[in-house]
């Protein structure tokens, strides 16, 4: 289900494939990928909700759950 959820969005899937890259500012994300703060923040968050990602002090990081998803998306 969240293989689906994440990439049935190109922003959501932009920002999971920038943190499993390792960027983890949702602000540098944004500027990168020309998304708006607000809704890439929003994204991000629906992605901490859905338990692939953590908020830590205002920085985004993969859950286990999150390594998970990203060996299987990259292994496709």
């Amino acid at each position: 289900m969240e293989e689906g959820f994440i990439l049935s969005n190109k922003f959501r899937k932009m920002i999971f494939d920038d943190i499993v890259s390792g960027e983890n500012d949702i602000n540098s994300i944004s500027r990168k990928n020309h998304i708006p703060q607000k809704v890439a923040r929003e994204l991000a968050d629906e992605l901490v909700d859905l338990g692939v990602l953590e908020k830590r002090e205002g920085y985004y990081y993969l859950t286990k759950e999150g390594e998970k998803l990203a060996e299987k998306l990259r292994n496709r």
